[in-house]
Protein backbone atom coordinates (compact mmCIF):
# COMPACT_ATOMS: atom_id res chain seq x y z
CA UNK A 1 0.00 0.00 0.00
CA UNK A 2 2.80 2.46 0.90
CA UNK A 3 4.46 1.76 -2.45
CA UNK A 4 1.21 2.50 -4.29
CA UNK A 5 0.85 5.79 -2.38
CA UNK A 6 4.42 6.78 -3.32
CA UNK A 7 3.77 6.02 -6.99
CA UNK A 8 0.55 8.08 -7.00
CA UNK A 9 2.28 10.97 -5.19
CA UNK A 10 5.13 10.94 -7.74
CA UNK A 11 2.63 11.04 -10.60
CA UNK A 12 0.81 13.95 -8.96
CA UNK A 13 4.02 15.97 -8.76
CA UNK A 14 4.97 15.22 -12.37
CA UNK A 15 1.54 16.07 -13.70
CA UNK A 16 1.13 19.27 -11.69
CA UNK A 17 4.42 20.44 -13.24
CA UNK A 18 3.14 19.66 -16.74
CA UNK A 19 1.23 21.92 -19.12
CA UNK A 20 -2.18 21.33 -20.67
CA UNK A 21 -5.53 22.83 -21.52
CA UNK A 22 -9.02 21.85 -20.51
CA UNK A 23 -10.51 21.11 -23.87
CA UNK A 24 -7.48 19.38 -25.37
CA UNK A 25 -7.38 17.16 -22.28
CA UNK A 26 -10.85 15.82 -23.02
CA UNK A 27 -9.42 13.90 -26.00
CA UNK A 28 -6.13 12.86 -24.41
CA UNK A 29 -7.12 9.36 -23.38
CA UNK A 30 -8.65 10.27 -20.01
CA UNK A 31 -10.86 7.27 -19.50
CA UNK A 32 -13.83 6.52 -17.29
CA UNK A 33 -13.68 3.59 -14.91
CA UNK A 34 -15.02 1.47 -17.76
CA UNK A 35 -12.29 2.46 -20.19
CA UNK A 36 -14.36 4.90 -22.30
CA UNK A 37 -13.03 8.40 -22.98
CA UNK A 38 -14.92 10.70 -20.61
CA UNK A 39 -15.35 11.70 -16.96
CA UNK A 40 -15.66 9.31 -13.97
CA UNK A 41 -18.42 6.98 -15.15
CA UNK A 42 -20.09 9.16 -17.83
CA UNK A 43 -18.60 8.94 -21.36
CA UNK A 44 -18.03 12.14 -23.30
CA UNK A 45 -19.06 12.59 -26.93
CA UNK A 46 -15.41 13.06 -27.87
CA UNK A 47 -13.51 9.95 -28.88
CA UNK A 48 -9.95 9.55 -27.75
CA UNK A 49 -7.68 11.72 -29.89
CA UNK A 50 -6.31 10.17 -33.08
CA UNK A 51 -5.10 11.30 -36.47
CA UNK A 52 -4.09 9.45 -39.61
CA UNK A 53 -2.65 6.71 -37.44
CA UNK A 54 -4.52 4.94 -34.67
CA UNK A 55 -3.83 5.96 -31.08
CA UNK A 56 -3.48 3.47 -28.24
CA UNK A 57 -4.19 4.10 -24.56
CA UNK A 58 -3.75 1.57 -21.82
CA UNK A 59 -4.44 2.07 -18.16
CA UNK A 60 -5.46 0.73 -14.79
CA UNK A 61 -7.89 1.79 -12.08
CA UNK A 62 -8.11 0.51 -8.52
CA UNK A 63 -11.36 0.71 -6.56
CA UNK A 64 -11.65 0.34 -2.80
CA UNK A 65 -15.23 -0.09 -1.64
CA UNK A 66 -16.68 -1.06 1.73
CA UNK A 67 -17.47 -3.83 2.51
CA UNK A 68 -16.48 -5.41 -0.82
CA UNK A 69 -12.75 -4.58 -0.72
CA UNK A 70 -10.57 -4.07 -3.78
CA UNK A 71 -11.43 -4.28 -7.46
CA UNK A 72 -9.02 -3.86 -10.36
CA UNK A 73 -9.91 -2.52 -13.82
CA UNK A 74 -7.22 -2.71 -16.52
CA UNK A 75 -8.24 -1.39 -19.93
CA UNK A 76 -7.01 -0.77 -23.46
CA UNK A 77 -8.48 1.83 -25.78
CA UNK A 78 -7.98 2.57 -29.49
CA UNK A 79 -8.83 5.76 -31.38
CA UNK A 80 -8.88 5.89 -35.17
CA UNK A 81 -10.30 7.95 -38.00
CA UNK A 82 -10.67 10.94 -35.62
CA UNK A 83 -14.27 10.00 -34.86
CA UNK A 84 -14.10 6.38 -33.71
CA UNK A 85 -13.09 4.71 -30.46
CA UNK A 86 -13.13 1.11 -29.26
CA UNK A 87 -12.00 -0.25 -25.93
CA UNK A 88 -11.87 -3.28 -23.70
CA UNK A 89 -11.89 -3.27 -19.88
CA UNK A 90 -12.00 -6.06 -17.32
CA UNK A 91 -13.59 -5.35 -13.92
CA UNK A 92 -11.90 -7.85 -11.59
CA UNK A 93 -13.23 -8.39 -8.06
CA UNK A 94 -14.44 -11.73 -6.68
CA UNK A 95 -15.57 -12.42 -10.23
CA UNK A 96 -14.64 -10.76 -13.51
CA UNK A 97 -16.81 -8.61 -15.79
CA UNK A 98 -15.73 -7.92 -19.37
CA UNK A 99 -16.72 -4.54 -20.85
CA UNK A 100 -16.42 -3.94 -24.61
CA UNK A 101 -17.20 -0.44 -25.79
CA UNK A 102 -17.38 1.43 -29.05
CA UNK A 103 -18.13 5.08 -29.79
CA UNK A 104 -18.80 6.98 -33.03
CA UNK A 105 -18.85 10.77 -33.13
CA UNK A 106 -21.23 11.73 -35.93
CA UNK A 107 -21.44 15.50 -35.26
CA UNK A 108 -18.52 17.87 -34.65
CA UNK A 109 -19.20 21.60 -34.97
CA UNK A 110 -16.99 24.19 -33.28
CA UNK A 111 -17.01 23.24 -29.57
CA UNK A 112 -19.93 20.78 -29.78
CA UNK A 113 -19.76 17.04 -30.42
CA UNK A 114 -22.47 14.37 -30.54
CA UNK A 115 -21.70 10.66 -30.40
CA UNK A 116 -23.41 7.29 -30.27
CA UNK A 117 -21.93 4.57 -28.09
CA UNK A 118 -22.50 0.99 -26.95
CA UNK A 119 -21.02 -0.85 -23.95
CA UNK A 120 -21.45 -4.62 -24.18
CA UNK A 121 -21.06 -6.46 -20.89
CA UNK A 122 -20.34 -10.07 -19.94
CA UNK A 123 -20.94 -10.16 -16.18
CA UNK A 124 -19.58 -12.72 -13.70
CA UNK A 125 -17.78 -14.55 -16.47
CA UNK A 126 -17.85 -18.30 -15.90
CA UNK A 127 -20.49 -20.98 -15.78
CA UNK A 128 -23.31 -18.52 -15.00
CA UNK A 129 -22.28 -15.60 -17.21
CA UNK A 130 -24.88 -12.85 -17.51
CA UNK A 131 -25.07 -10.39 -20.37
CA UNK A 132 -26.10 -6.75 -20.52
CA UNK A 133 -25.59 -3.74 -22.75
CA UNK A 134 -25.85 0.02 -22.54
CA UNK A 135 -26.55 2.16 -25.61
CA UNK A 136 -26.32 5.94 -25.40
CA UNK A 137 -26.17 9.24 -27.22
CA UNK A 138 -23.91 11.87 -25.65
CA UNK A 139 -23.51 15.56 -26.45
CA UNK A 140 -20.42 17.45 -25.25
CA UNK A 141 -20.05 21.23 -25.42
CA UNK A 142 -18.39 24.16 -23.69
CA UNK A 143 -20.31 25.88 -20.90
CA UNK A 144 -19.74 27.14 -17.35
CA UNK A 145 -19.93 25.30 -14.04
CA UNK A 146 -20.17 27.60 -10.99
CA UNK A 147 -18.65 30.35 -13.17
CA UNK A 148 -15.76 28.09 -14.26
CA UNK A 149 -15.21 27.34 -17.94
CA UNK A 150 -16.37 23.77 -18.30
CA UNK A 151 -16.60 20.95 -20.78
CA UNK A 152 -20.12 19.61 -20.23
CA UNK A 153 -21.72 16.37 -21.42
CA UNK A 154 -25.36 15.31 -21.40
CA UNK A 155 -26.07 11.61 -21.90
CA UNK A 156 -29.29 9.72 -22.53
CA UNK A 157 -29.51 6.02 -23.17
CA UNK A 158 -30.96 2.62 -22.40
CA UNK A 159 -29.66 -0.34 -20.39
CA UNK A 160 -30.57 -3.77 -21.72
CA UNK A 161 -30.90 -5.78 -18.50
CA UNK A 162 -34.03 -7.17 -16.87
CA UNK A 163 -33.46 -6.52 -13.17
CA UNK A 164 -32.90 -2.74 -13.20
CA UNK A 165 -35.32 -0.40 -11.42
CA UNK A 166 -35.54 1.52 -14.69
CA UNK A 167 -33.84 0.93 -18.01
CA UNK A 168 -33.81 4.58 -19.11
CA UNK A 169 -30.37 6.16 -18.56
CA UNK A 170 -29.59 9.80 -17.93
CA UNK A 171 -26.35 11.44 -16.87
CA UNK A 172 -24.36 14.67 -16.90
CA UNK A 173 -20.65 15.32 -16.56
CA UNK A 174 -18.56 18.45 -15.98
CA UNK A 175 -14.82 19.03 -16.26
CA UNK A 176 -13.38 22.39 -15.19
CA UNK A 177 -10.04 23.76 -13.95
CA UNK A 178 -9.52 23.11 -10.23
CA UNK A 179 -8.12 26.00 -8.14
CA UNK A 180 -6.55 27.52 -11.22
CA UNK A 181 -4.47 30.02 -9.25
CA UNK A 182 -2.93 27.17 -7.28
CA UNK A 183 -2.54 24.47 -9.93
CA UNK A 184 -2.03 26.84 -12.90
CA UNK A 185 -4.61 25.08 -15.06
CA UNK A 186 -2.87 21.71 -14.80
CA UNK A 187 -5.48 19.95 -12.64
CA UNK A 188 -9.17 19.64 -13.49
CA UNK A 189 -12.18 19.07 -11.28
CA UNK A 190 -14.56 16.30 -12.36
CA UNK A 191 -18.16 15.72 -11.39
CA UNK A 192 -20.72 13.45 -12.96
CA UNK A 193 -24.10 12.24 -11.82
CA UNK A 194 -27.12 10.38 -13.08
CA UNK A 195 -28.82 7.03 -12.88
CA UNK A 196 -26.17 5.12 -14.80
CA UNK A 197 -22.66 3.84 -14.05
CA UNK A 198 -19.80 2.49 -16.14
CA UNK A 199 -21.40 -0.98 -15.95
CA UNK A 200 -24.77 -2.37 -14.98
CA UNK A 201 -22.89 -4.23 -12.21
CA UNK A 202 -20.08 -1.87 -11.11
CA UNK A 203 -17.55 -2.60 -8.37
CA UNK A 204 -18.02 0.94 -7.02
CA UNK A 205 -21.49 2.46 -6.66
CA UNK A 206 -24.92 0.84 -6.50
CA UNK A 207 -26.18 0.93 -10.07
CA UNK A 208 -29.42 -0.80 -9.10
CA UNK A 209 -30.40 2.26 -7.02
CA UNK A 210 -30.19 4.29 -10.24
CA UNK A 211 -28.72 7.43 -8.74
CA UNK A 212 -25.03 8.22 -8.32
CA UNK A 213 -22.94 11.33 -7.71
CA UNK A 214 -19.20 11.05 -8.33
CA UNK A 215 -16.45 13.66 -7.91
CA UNK A 216 -12.76 13.59 -8.71
CA UNK A 217 -9.60 15.36 -9.83
CA UNK A 218 -7.86 14.84 -13.15
CA UNK A 219 -4.16 15.50 -13.51
CA UNK A 220 -3.74 16.53 -17.12
CA UNK A 221 -1.54 14.55 -19.49
CA UNK A 222 2.19 15.17 -19.61
CA UNK A 223 4.43 14.02 -22.45
CA UNK A 224 7.32 12.01 -21.03
CA UNK A 225 8.43 10.40 -24.31
CA UNK A 226 7.89 11.40 -27.91
CA UNK A 227 4.19 10.99 -28.76
CA UNK A 228 3.58 9.36 -25.36
CA UNK A 229 1.68 10.92 -22.46
CA UNK A 230 0.73 9.87 -18.95
CA UNK A 231 -2.29 11.03 -16.94
CA UNK A 232 -3.97 10.16 -13.65
CA UNK A 233 -7.33 10.47 -11.87
CA UNK A 234 -8.48 10.23 -8.27
CA UNK A 235 -12.19 9.71 -7.64
CA UNK A 236 -14.88 9.46 -4.97
CA UNK A 237 -17.73 7.27 -6.17
CA UNK A 238 -21.39 7.40 -5.16
CA UNK A 239 -20.56 9.87 -2.41
CA UNK A 240 -24.07 10.60 -1.05
CA UNK A 241 -25.59 7.12 -0.91
CA UNK A 242 -25.70 5.08 2.30
CA UNK A 243 -24.00 2.15 0.55
CA UNK A 244 -21.80 1.73 -2.49
CA UNK A 245 -19.37 4.55 -1.67
CA UNK A 246 -15.86 3.90 -2.96
CA UNK A 247 -12.45 5.49 -3.54
CA UNK A 248 -10.62 5.05 -6.82
CA UNK A 249 -7.32 6.02 -8.41
CA UNK A 250 -6.27 5.44 -12.00
CA UNK A 251 -3.32 5.93 -14.34
CA UNK A 252 -3.28 5.84 -18.15
CA UNK A 253 -0.56 5.97 -20.79
CA UNK A 254 -1.36 7.07 -24.35
CA UNK A 255 0.69 6.64 -27.52
CA UNK A 256 -0.11 8.61 -30.67
CA UNK A 257 2.33 7.92 -33.52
Amino acid sequence: MKQIVRIIATLLVLLVMSTGSLFAAMEEGNATLGGVNGYIVIPSAQPVSSGENASVTTGYSAIFALPDGFAHIPFIQFGFGRDFEVGLAVDIAEKADVLLNTKWRFVEKETTSVAFGIVGQALEVGDATKFAAQAYIASSFTSTFIDWPSKTTILIGYTFRKDMNTNIDFGMGFQAPLLENVFKGKVDFLIDFGNVSYSSSPSGGEAEDRGLLNIGARLLPVEFMQSTTIAADVRLIDVFDHSGRALSAGVSISFRP
